[in-house]
């Protein structure tokens, strides 16, 4: 896309975190914003910032692991501004964690429902619509999670391994379909200074309730404590998500598929795709210190 100035972005899990960072920052370069989140405070605040500056924007509930909620959120986007030209699917939870084997069926339904399925949605939904007028991007929000495979928190990788297949996927359909005028972006963030870790205040019927786990069950001396503290930390001092908004802001104007927020996980990405070619067994992944 040559200019975002007039046009009209969505931005699914607007109201917080790195959503609500691309949704500034798209505002800040001229366009119309369509805040969908399912917080509603949040998504108002969002909102009422948006339109202090002086830009357009509006807010519209969305559950994204309901497609009749992604039909929403187009109707009243092309209802408020005639069309849709950036989408940005990145509604995302942190999941649970823990042994896969011992994950309940509603941690794996809850965070394949909003970190997948709310892509799937999203491109089932709003696609069609691109297609219509030939001109946009879809940014999807995969991870590097979605190239390398940590212990203990299968749900979280199984679903943005799926978003980065589902990207790739998007891409060569539309290339191959002649529809030059569609990008797609597939942003694939390391650890990102936000409250995912919190997702859960949103899972529906509230944060379950978990007895603590016997040595060698999932506890800390199995790993899932050491596992979750050290995220913890990794998240408290990580990239700005600000500065990630401008690395997608650019991606959209230069037609960038893969997008990467650092590169301290190069090399264990590289090292696993030479695993794999190598038919070695997987090493954990573990970032480069920068």
């Amino acid at each position: 896309m040559e200019t975002l100035e007039g046009r009209t972005a969505v931005v699914t899990g607007g109201a917080s975190g790195m959503g609500r960072a691309f949704a500034d920052r798209f505002a800040r370069a001229g366009m119309r914003v369509v805040v969908a989140d399912i917080e509603d405070g949040p998504r108002d605040a969002a909102v009422a910032d948006i339109r202090a500056t002086g830009a357009e924007a509006i807010g519209v509930r969305c559950d994204v692991a309901r497609a009749e909620d992604h039909e929403a959120v187009l109707a009243a986007a092309v209802d408020a501004f005639g069309a849709v030209n950036v989408v940005c699917l990145n509604a995302g939870v942190g999941g649970a964690n823990g042994p896969s084997w011992q994950l309940s069926v509603d941690d794996w339904s809850w965070t394949l429902g909003v970190n997948l399925w709310g892509v799937i949605h999203g491109i089932r939904t709003f696609v069609p619509h691109l297609l219509t007028h030939g001109d946009g991007h879809v940014v999807t929000t995969a991870s590097i999670a979605g190239h390398t495979s940590s212990p203990w928190g299968a749900p979280y990788n199984v679903s943005k391994h799926g978003v980065a297949t589902l990207s790739e996927t998007l891409f060569h359909e539309l290339k191959r379909s002649g529809t030059a005028g569609i990008g797609v972006t597939c942003l694939c963030p390391g650890f990102v200074a936000t409250n995912i870790l919190s997702s859960d205040r949103n899972r529906p019927g509230g944060r379950p309730e978990r007895s603590a786990p016997a040595d060698g069950e999932g506890g800390r001396d199995s790993g899932t404590g050491r596992f979750i503290d050290v995220v913890k930390r990794m998240i408290e001092n990580g990239k700005p998500a600000p500065e990630v908004a401008d690395l997608v802001h650019d991606a959209v104007l230069t037609d960038q598929f893969w997008l990467f927020t650092d590169e301290v996980w190069d090399e264990p990405i590289a090292r696993r795709h030479a695993e794999i070619a190598q038919r070695l067994p997987p090493t954990v992944p573990a970032p480069r210190r920068p």
